[in-house]
């Protein structure tokens, strides 16, 4: 039996290469994430996702950004997601209707998703909107931390309708920065008791035992001296022993740029992981990785029940739910148009 180790890898194209075959085989992979460039249409996602899924047992995990609105990697033959803005926007004149909108969203999503044997998108955005970050922008619920509380806990009670799990993102927080984190690193000055509202949602979330987290790679000096998904005192002794987190901890891609300052990608990997990241992204990076530089990684086997990757895989499969994706579609719509 193979080991599913720290690495969540993207991949070129359409199909596996030979050269990626070896490459996921070897013990540091646990994950594959898939994006725009890896899809065609449903047949051919499945076929993909089959080929990854047959490399190892245990099976590698396979994991999207499938938030809706601008950050949708499936999209022709997929029912295309609103943006939590969106749902924000219905919570705003009803909170009802938000609620239920926001429900039916993430089953939508979930359920299309099991239906392609892909184990769980990066999601929900838990960020604040403070009209401050591009890259967050629509992509977060709300201004109003409690409004973002309201709409993520029922974003998760339909993900648990489904049976698939959650990676609430970008703990702490990502809505207080103008830069953007894929290309610089940004600074975000504020103290750590400044930074109640935008933990409000984490926190609120952890009492609800989310599965999972995904780092920003935001520097907070007032805090610590690194960003937080090099940072121990983020991730260890805030965030596993003040918040008491139980789930697992999945960096931010390694590869943006506010990470640039820390050296190569193995250097990257290794430094994340002994922060308290027990799985880490590795997207499109342009250094040629092979698999021999993988025996580089400082792979912990002996790792606790609670921080297994095998974690995120959904509690059951499409065909064992009733609930019927048209039905979802056409509440959300009616919602969407009031």
């Amino acid at each position: 039996m193979s080991f599913l180790g720290p690495i969540i890898l993207s991949i070129d194209d359409k199909k596996l290469s030979d050269r990626e075959r070896v490459i996921l085989s070897h013990d540091s992979i646990g994950g594959v994430i898939l994006f725009a460039n890896n899809y065609d249409n449903r047949n051919q996602l499945k076929d993909l996702v089959q080929s990854i899924k047959a490399i190892k047992s245990p099976e590698l995990i396979v994991c999207v950004d499938q938030e809706g609105g601008r950050v949708q990697r499936f999209e022709k033959e997929f029912y295309s997601l609103p943006s939590f803005k969106q749902l924000g926007t219905i919570y705003n004149c009803s909170v009802e209707d938000g609620l239920k909108a926001s429900y039916l969203a993430a089953q939508i999503m979930a359920l299309e998703l099991l239906e392609v044997n892909i184990d769980f998108s990066f999601t929900p955005v838990v960020d604040l909107d403070y009209e401050l970050s591009s890259v967050i922008g629509d992509r977060s619920f709300h201004s109003s931390s409690q409004t973002v509380i309201d709409l993520s806990a029922s974003y998760l009670k339909g993900l648990e309708r489904v049976g698939m799990k959650a990676v609430a993102k970008h703990f702490p927080g990502h809505g207080g920065v103008s830069i953007d984190s894929h290309y610089e690193k940004p600074i975000d000055q504020r103290s750590f008791n400044d930074l109640s509202n935008d933990l409000s949602p984490f926190q609120n979330l952890f009492k609800k035992e989310l599965s999972a987290i995904m780092t920003a790679h935001i520097l907070f000096p007032m805090v610590d001296s690194s960003i937080v998904t090099f940072s121990q005192k983020w991730l260890k002794d805030i965030l596993r022993d003040q918040l008491d987190f139980q789930g697992l901890v999945i960096s931010d891609d390694l590869s943006m740029g506010a990470t640039k300052d820390i050296g190569p990608m193995i250097e990257k990997v290794n430094t994340a992981l002994h922060a308290g990241c027990d799985y880490v992204l590795w997207c499109h990076s342009k250094e040629n990785l092979e698999a021999e530089e993988l025996d580089a990684i400082a792979i912990n086997t002996d790792i606790k029940p609670y921080k297994k990757i095998e974690l995120m895989k959904p509690l059951f499969k499409i065909n064992e739910t009733s609930l019927s994706i048209n039905e979802l579609i056409s509440e959300l719509n009616q919602l969407l148009s009031n």
